[in-house]
């Protein structure tokens, strides 16, 4: 029996591998590679296989696979384990966890307290033997035994009995024809994986290599006493030459990995022999990942992501749960928008449109009969899901739930395989089907939690199958070679590559901050291991983190880069790693660097309409305008060309949403023109309108609903009694529609909301405007509205009355006149000089730039970009005030 030590990069992998090489080169069907992961067994199996043999997978496998034949019970998945201490929870109902118990993270701090108790070989038996004073270690210890008991009822096994379980069958059974056995690449060995290769040692011949941080005098203890002779390793791990990077941010920071990666492989050094080795993950992988993309450098990230977001599982999940809710048309509508080959179709968005109209709603036949009056392959869906509605009637045991479900893939219809197909298109084909497999995986888990002889509901086994999701892994499978991989730090122990990178060295991320744990605190963990019972304390934590970085520093052959942000996103600035400290490197800057263009730029030319046809097309649709459509022009031609030229609508709004500003103003200028045509008590009035509109459009009562009728009747009240405006000097008209000609080939359109005219007849145009004063007032100021000096020809033109002026209401929360007037009246402006005329000189040259086909992106003024519907296509950036400021 053989114990290789050494430190981390001596060759200990290396002389495993030259020993299984030989015995493949003489056919020797007696040997195992096991290894801790099964990340490692394939690395492995691959890096033999490029070698030129040809061998059985079984040969390099998992230490978890290789007891399978000896285990007696399958390990139970992590997701089993989760569902059954929630069970536990409930069954035990200790007072102590009442008011958390329903809570998913208290749950998974005890299952993940389990596991590692397991792991360390303490089942709940031998924790009551030697249970801590601690003030949880009761109440957890009877949940302990209620889920040892659920486990051993469903046939499944924690790891440290599984583990256990395979030792005493191995002692006593043998291991059949395996006569030699490596192990490798393990840094943790807790009694029950000794107990197994105490077990493997009394039929086979052990070879097991451990790093010299790993090799600890307790295991060292253990292993001889197995009878191990421990040899050291016959290299020595190279010295890479060491680098310190300060970044001023994370940002910069993975900007500047990316570019000392381009400067390598200019260098002629692939891909494939750089890493990125990462201890946040969640800090650091979305932003080495958009910039690495941004950068063009092909990575391969070994992370696992979130099934429950994958779109594939977001379908089947979002299809259950809206026919448990009895298929509201909001929750249908996701379900049909994320469908495959309908996501971004044209029948989906005409679909969507259609039914946020008419939302709210249920149930599957008025979306089918939609369907159908569209002509929309959608119907073939709909009646797919409908085949989902008698399960809510059903009451099924756990696997035959389970069997159902499984035919829950067939709702997801692949996409049609284009005539070439790209990386991207491949790998989201690939995703798609691992995520239905996850999927399937979670529903098993699901019932293997659930008690078996029980039958149960739709909602129950749903709820378990729901939680399954949210807690599998998805972890795609990337077949490039010449790529970038970005490791996390435990997985990096097992890779050595010429060139690697360690983002991320200040404290809590590397070293990481373990918290303690709730349930046994430092003082009982260190009770627990003078018992004998090697759960990690404290220091072993930290004793984990050294290794780690001691491992990812010798990673690189030739060069490994250590880089750290100097802030963090709230500008606080970071306290650099202890580690770092300890190394004594110079600090080296970062440079300024952006990504190349993929292509080659071309000279940008203003977007324009050049085409004859389109050009009559486009004389044609402005023979007419309106003032609102001149000064939507004049704030952007893309604008005024994507919603007055294409007609281009807005997705409808949600029911609690449609109730907006402009929704507001149409109610408030219904009421105004009833009123007025004959004069009558307001607020009953409005109350009238107000109660059919909401019917019409299905505006819900709310809270928020009633808010905004309130506060809308107030201010029509407040205007029916405001008594600034001389109403008993005037005869008013209201809600008049005009059209006037401005050439042979322009008219003038629109409506005005009243026009009263006194007994000189001389008249006044008013608008009113449901918003606050300031704004009508800053209407006012603008000299590039053209309401007030076209309204007032449309009075002369189209209805005969000689204009005296103009005046815009605010009616929101007070009146407020604003407005031009010849006389002197209401503090108005005096009517500009020859303002009728710059007007109409100014409506003509904006059309004759309508019609000569410009409709460049060019608002001019950037604050109302975001009320413009077209500010998702327009690729104009606009920048926040904060961002202007520091960039001038």
């Amino acid at each position: 029996m053989r114990l290789i030590t050494g430190p981390a990069g001596s060759g200990k992998t290396s002389l495993i591998v030259e020993q299984l090489a030989e015995a493949l080169r003489a056919n020797d069907g007696s040997v195992r590679l096991l290894v801790p992961t099964a990340t490692l067994a394939q690395h492995l199996q691959n890096r033999i296989a490029r070698d030129g043999f040809v061998f059985r997978r079984s040969l390099i496998q998992t230490l978890s696979g290789f007891i399978n034949a000896w285990a007696e019970r399958p390990q139970a998945p992590d997701p089993v384990v989760h569902l059954i201490v929630e069970q536990a929870v409930a069954r035990v109902n200790r007072p102590e966890f009442q008011r958390v118990a329903e809570l998913p993270g208290f749950c998974a701090a005890l299952a993940g307290t389990i596991g590692e108790f397991s792991s360390a070989g303490c089942d709940s038996g031998r924790l009551a033997e030697n249970l801590p004073d601690a003030p949880l270690a009761a109440a957890f210890l009877a949940v302990y035994r209620e889920v040892d008991r659920l486990l051993d009822r469903r046939g499944l096994a924690l790891r440290g009995q599984r583990l256990a379980r395979a030792a005493a069958r191995i002692r006593k059974d043998g291991l059949g024809q395996i006569r030699t056995i490596w192990l490798d690449g393990f840094h943790v060995l807790p009694d029950p994986e000794l107990e197994v290769i105490e077990a493997i040692a009394q039929h086979a011949d052990v070879t097991l290599t451990l790093s010299d941080s790993d090799a600890g005098e307790a295991v060292r203890s253990r292993l001889w006493g197995m009878g191990f002779e421990e040899e050291r390793a016959p290299g020595m791990p190279p010295m890479p030459e060491l680098r310190l990077v300060r970044a001023p941010a994370i940002e910069r920071e993975a900007d500047e990995i990316a570019r000392r990666i381009l400067e390598q492989t200019a260098a002629g050094r692939a891909f494939r022999e750089i890493g990125i080795i990462v201890r946040a993950a969640e800090t650091y992988v979305p932003i080495l990942r958009a910039t690495l993309e941004r950068f063009g450098i092909p990575a391969r990230f070994y992370f696992d992501s979130d099934l429950e977001h994958h779109p594939a599982a977001r379908f089947l999940t979002k299809a259950v749960d809206a026919m448990l809710g009895g298929w509201d048309h909001a929750a249908t509508l996701e379900v049909l928008r994320v469908a495959p080959r309908f996501a971004n179709s044209a029948a989906m968005d005409g679909f969507d449109f259609a039914v946020r109209e008419q939302l709210p709603g249920s149930g599957l036949g008025e979306l089918k009969g939609l369907a159908g009056e569209m002509e929309t392959p959608l119907t073939h869906l709909i009646d797919s899901l409908s085949k989902l509605e008698e399960w809510r009637s059903f009451e099924l045991p756990p696997r035959d739930w389970a069997a159902r479900f499984r035919t829950l893939r067939n709702l997801f219809r692949f996409a049609r395989p284009l005539e070439s197909v790209d990386h991207e298109t491949a790998l989201r084909a690939r995703s798609d089907a691992a995520a239905l497999e996850r999927f399937e995986e979670a529903v098993e888990d699901a019932a293997l939690a659930l008690d078996p002889g029980r039958t149960i509901g739709l909602t129950e086994f749903w709820r378990a199958v729901k939680s399954a999701i949210r807690l599998k892994p998805l972890r795609l499978e990337d077949g490039r070679r010449n790529v970038v991989h970005v490791l996390s730090a435990p997985e990096a122990r097992q890779w050595v590559l010429p060139v690697v990178f360690v983002c991320g060295m200040v404290e809590r991320q590397f070293p990481h901050v373990h918290p303690q744990d709730p349930f046994f605190p430092e003082a009982a963990r260190a009770a627990m291991a003078a018992a004998g019972i090697r759960v990690r304390t404290a220091e072993e934590f930290e004793r984990e983190e050294r290794a780690l970085f001691d491992s990812a520093i010798t990673r690189g052959t030739s060069e490994v880069t250590l880089s750290y942000p100097e802030s963090d996103a709230r500008g606080e600035r970071n306290l650099r790693s202890l580690y770092v400290e300890d190394l004594g490197l110079d600090e080296e800057p970062t440079r300024s660097v952006r990504p190349e263009a993929r292509s080659v730029p071309t000279r940008p030319t203003p977007a324009a309409i050049r085409a004859p046809a389109l050009l009559t097309v486009l004389r044609e649709k402005t023979a007419r305008v309106s003032a609102s459509g001149l000064e939507s022009y004049l704030q952007c031609p893309f604008q005024y060309f994507g919603g007055r030229i294409l007609r281009l609508e807005p997705r409808p709004p949600r029911p609690e949403q449609r109730l907006d500003f402009r929704a507001q103003g149409e109610l408030v200028h219904a009421v105004l023109a009833e009123w007025c045509a004959g004069p009558q008590e307001i607020g009953p009035l409005f109350d009238r309108v107000f109660g059919e509109y909401c019917e019409q459009f299905r505006i819900p009562n709310g809270y928020q609903t009633e808010r905004l009728r309130q506060a809308m009747r107030r201010d029509l009240e407040r205007f029916a009694a405001d008594d600034t405006w001389p109403r008993g000097q005037f005869g008013s008209r209201a809600e008049e529609k005009f059209e006037f000609a401005l050439d042979e080939s322009l008219a003038i359109s629109g409506r005005i909301d009243r026009i009263d005219t006194g007994r000189n007849g001389r008249s006044y145009v008013i608008d009113y405007k449901y918003s606050a004063p300031q704004r009508v007032k800053d209407r006012q100021k603008n000299g590039d509205q053209f309401q007030a000096p076209l309204y007032m020809m449309a009075a002369e033109k189209a209805f005969g009355a000689q204009a005296a002026g103009m005046f815009f209401v605010s009616l929101k929360t007070k009146v407020e006149y604003a407005g031009w007037s010849n006389e002197r009246f209401l503090d108005a402006d005096p009517i500009p000089e020859d303002w009728l005329g710059k007007a109409v000189a100014r409506t003509r040259g904006l059309v004759e730039q309508m019609r000569a086909g410009r409709i460049t992106p060019e608002p001019a003024n950037s604050d109302n970009c975001r009320f413009c519907d077209s500010r998702d296509v327009c690729r104009v950036e606009v920048r926040r005030p904060a961002e202007a400021a520091g960039q001038s």
